[in-house]
Order: C-alpha cells, then sequence, then structure tokens
C-alpha cells in the first residue's frame, strides 16, 4: 500500500512538473518569434530546455514502469532491467553553468532545479530498488535447494519509501 502511494504521488509531481514545463515552452517558444534575443543566449535556453525536457521523460517512463510492477503487469525484476532504467545521467544530473544560468529566465532556472532535484531523487531510488532486487537474488542463490525462503523481521524504518520493494 505503501509503495502504491508513493509512486502515485511521484507520479503526480512528476506529471504536474511536465505540464508546467511544456507550458512554458510552448509561451517561450510564441515570445520566441518576435524577441531579438543573441545567439548565446537562444542557445542556452535552448540547451536548458533540452536537459529539462530529457530529465522530465527519462523520469516519467521510469515510473511508468514501477507502476507496472504495483499493477502486477510486469516484474520489479523486468522493471529493473536495462531497458527500463533511467539513462542519461551524464546530462541530467549535470547542473547548468553558472554563465549559463545568467542569461536564462528566473522561471526556467526554477524548473530546472526543480526537475533536476526530481532526476535525483529517482535515480537514487532506482539504485536502492536494483540493490535490493541484488541482495534478494544472493539469497535465493545460497540457500539450500528445496529450503524455504525465510521470512526477515520489518521494523517500521523497513515501511518507508526508500524499500519500495
Amino acid at each position: 500500500m505503501l509503495a502504491t502511494t508513493y509512486f502515485s504521488s511521484l507520479h503526480d509531481e512528476a506529471f504536474t512538473l511536465l505540464v508546467e514545463a511544456r507550458n512554458y515552452i510552448v509561451t517561450l517558444h510564441l515570445q520566441g518569434n518576435g524577441n531579438t534575443q543573441q545567439n548565446t543566449d537562444y542557445l542556452d535556453v535552448t540547451l536548458e530546455t533540452t536537459r529539462l525536457t530529457s530529465r522530465l521523460t527519462q523520469v516519467m517512463a521510469w515510473i511508468l514502469a514501477q507502476k507496472t510492477v504495483q499493477n502486477e503487469e510486469t516484474t520489479s525484476e523486468e522493471a529493473s532491467s536495462e531497458k527500463y532504467r533511467l539513462s542519461g545521467q551524464s546530462v541530467c544530473l549535470e547542473h547548468t553553468s553558472p554563465e549559463s544560468a545568467a542569461n536564462l529566465p528566473a522561471y526556467l532556472i526554477d524548473l530546472l532545479q526543480r526537475s533536476r532535484d526530481l532526476y535525483a531523487r529517482v535515480n537514487r531510488l532506482e539504485a536502492q530498488i536494483t540493490s535490493r532486487l541484488a541482495v534478494a537474488d544472493e539469497e535465493e542463490i545460497s540457500r539450500p535447494q528445496g529450503e524455504a525462503p525465510r521470512l526477515r523481521v520489518v521494523s517500521s524504518s523497513d515501511q518507508s519509501p526508500q524499500n519500495a520493494y
């Protein structure tokens, strides 16, 4: 139940940010047609809006894959496979350079920071899930054949969103 609630709120947060970003980019594009920005400003804005959309599409795709696990449409192992993992960390986790930030509108800087924070959180969550699945696989391999799996003691700290699987 907790994992379902957590992924739903994560989905809602990502979707809201995605809609905000989309609306901002459309507005920026419409305003840009008559704008005489310097080429470097235009390139900085284009680069950072591309980074913004990359982060958000990666996060949304990952969340949707995790929701398929929650809906029992796929296994946690499959959803954690390379095919469904976050990618683009070298671009998505990078901070906007101070030189570029000086040329960016304040609202875009806010969207960039919020999207980076969200991407970093999902990246950490993915690493935790992958780690837990690896431990479960090791326990399965090391258990003598025919021996039933042992239930582990669950504490209240195990019920946090970090322990989704």
